[in-house]
């Protein structure tokens, strides 16, 4: 089964509207929430004590990682015989469909794995169904663990609601067979990389596979370009809602332009805004295609379709040599508590096993999911050479620049809207790069002007 990388997009979008309609039920029949325990995500029945927690998961379309969160589950409940744990497997869309109702009802689950969005998790956040974690964190020594760029993205006014549960980042696949063979030189820095490309389109080779029927990938292919040419700090600006920067700085337009330029040079899938991204995919599987630009959550389909295939992962090479290195991405997921947990305290202390453990740790990194903890695995750890890559590359950013955003899918639904009904024209020609940021923009302004009220 192929695996897709994360969409943000549907997440902040369903977010936003479920939760307005289940506000407004829950507003005229009177809200059935029970009062927080006054944020207490240490309150309740103590470890050790008996408890039954419901765990809604997103690895619904993804067995392999039901798996270890399965094995995982059963070592927890081993070490705690007297509680019981349910999860429950849903798919992204089904699990953003449901989790907004079922939580502003006070009757959902009280653990749920969201994505970890301004517009997404923030959103539950804000709206209050969810418990702060500030007191688990410092009952296990989370914030010790986590790098800052990690909790900031589940901290919401001043006050951590989420875990992030595997760092992602958009980065630069590459078939190191078809480089050989085709006299193509390893990708290291910006000047490589476009040289190689050359070089593949010169041997009859698609340089890099791409494809935008589904709109979203567009962010990746052209967030790359951005984080390759724009310091953190201004991305980061443009992209939280309570920021001052613009979509039309200068920079930005240049990095836009930098991305369309591969498509005038001949580097990308022909006639991509028809391509889904199943199929582009497919064709750096085949060697049909020497890169592909993407996040790590591709990571487990490479291995599985490319056997035998010696492919490697770098970060993306850096267009201004002065920022540190940097990428584009995000943290693939969050564990949260709800509002109305009946067992909170037992909820932080299975998210403490299945996250931070010794045994949780290594399970996931076999699996292909990047830690978004300092763990380095030890020689006795066996993991493919590509997940190591990937680990290489997370450890190189996060000492860098930093992982940025996925870029115009981060702060409002309004921008993302706005970038899925324009980047298709941009990338094609039919608008300017100036254009294409004024549209983000104005979005942006709405957003902003909506958030203040």
């Amino acid at each position: 089964m192929f695996h897709r990388p994360r969409n943000p997009r549907r997440t902040a979008v369903l977010t936003t509207a479920l939760l307005a309609g289940s506000m407004t039920l829950t507003a005229c029949v009177g809200n059935s929430v029970p009062p927080p325990a006054a944020g207490q995500v240490t309150g309740g029945p103590q470890p050790g004590e008996p408890a039954t927690l419901t765990v809604l998961s997103q690895f619904g379309d993804n067995p392999a990682l039901q798996k270890v969160l399965n094995r995982l589950n059963d070592a927890y409940r081993r070490q705690n015989p007297k509680v019981t744990v349910k999860i429950q497997y849903l798919t992204l869309d089904d699990l953003t469909k449901s989790v907004p109702t079922a939580l502003a009802s006070g009757a959902g689950p009280d653990i749920v794995d969201y994505d970890a969005n301004e517009s997404s998790l923030g959103t539950l956040a804000t709206s209050k169904l969810l418990m702060p974690l500030d007191a688990a964190a410092a009952r296990y020594g989370w914030k010790g663990r986590l790098p800052s760029n990690i909790t900031a993205r589940t901290t919401y006014g001043g006050r951590l609601y989420g875990v992030g549960r595997s760092s992602e980042a958009v980065g630069l696949f590459y078939n190191a067979d078809l480089f050989r063979r085709h006299g193509a030189g390893e990708p290291r820095d910006h000047w490589s990389f476009e040289a190689a490309a050359a070089r593949l389109r010169s041997a009859g080779v698609t340089p890099i596979t791409f494809g935008n029927k589904d709109l979203w990938p567009s962010s990746h292919l052209m967030g790359a370009a951005v984080h390759a040419g724009v310091p953190l700090a201004t991305i980061n600006d443009i992209e939280r809602i309570g920021g001052k920067g613009a979509w039309t700085d200068p920079a930005v337009e240049r990095a836009f332009t930098q991305a369309r330029r591969w498509v005038e040079r001949g580097w990308v899938t022909p006639r991509f805004n028809g391509v889904g991204f199943d199929d582009a995919a497919k064709q750096f599987f085949a060697g049909k295609a020497g890169m592909v630009i993407e996040g790590t959550g591709i990571t487990p389909d490479v291995l599985e379709n490319m056997r035998g295939t010696t492919v490697r992962f770098v970060p993306f090479p850096m267009s201004d040599p002065r920022i540190p290195q940097q990428a584009a991405g995000g943290v693939g997921g969050a564990w949260a508590v709800s509002a109305a947990a009946k067992a909170p305290a037992i909820a932080a202390h299975w998210i403490d096993f299945v996250h931070f453990s010794p045994q949780a740790e290594r399970e996931w990194l076999q699996a292909g999911v990047l830690p978004t903890t300092g763990y380095r695995p030890g020689p006795e750890v066996r993991v493919p050479a590509l997940v190591r890559d990937n680990l290489d590359v997370i450890r190189t950013v996060q000492a860098g620049g930093g992982i940025g955003a996925w870029t115009g899918y981060s702060s409002s639904p309004l921008v993302t809207e706005a970038w899925n009904s324009s980047a298709q024209r941009f990338l094609d020609g039919r608008i300017s790069a100036g254009r294409f940021a004024a549209e983000l923009q104005k979005a942006l302004d709405t957003a902003r002007r909506q958030a203040r009220g």
